[in-house]
């Protein structure tokens, strides 16, 4: 016959009669070491990555400071001869005015 499940509580529990002769295995330990070994090795690989992101970057900012640049001296360039050129227009258009006068002057 079945024997019948005891109620829960109705059983007391004991210690074990002896106890183990033999440490179990550092397994738990060498997973440890192996996982933070895995873990150095991936963060040491990102941070290899971010290097070379940030080597590009700074290759990219100087070659958009030096476009940058370039770009400032034209327009300051342009802006002189355009200073010139209105300076040099000026001075032809005062002499060719004056010309005007003197000549509508004689005529009356």
């Amino acid at each position: 016959m079945a024997s019948k499940p005891k109620p829960p509580g109705s059983e007391r529990e004991s210690a074990p009669a002896r106890l183990a002769e033999t440490p179990p295995p550092p397994y738990g330990q060498t997973v440890g070491v192996l996982h933070l070994v895995e873990s150095m090795m991936q963060m040491q690989q990102a941070i290899g990555e971010l290097k070379a992101n940030v080597a590009h970057l700074a290759e990219a900012s100087s070659k958009q400071t030096t476009k940058l640049d370039r770009i400032s001296h034209i327009v300051f360039a342009s802006g002189v001869v355009l200073a010139i050129a209105l300076a040099i227009g000026g001075f032809f258009l005062n002499k060719i005015w004056d010309g005007v006068f003197t000549l509508l002057k004689a005529a009356h």
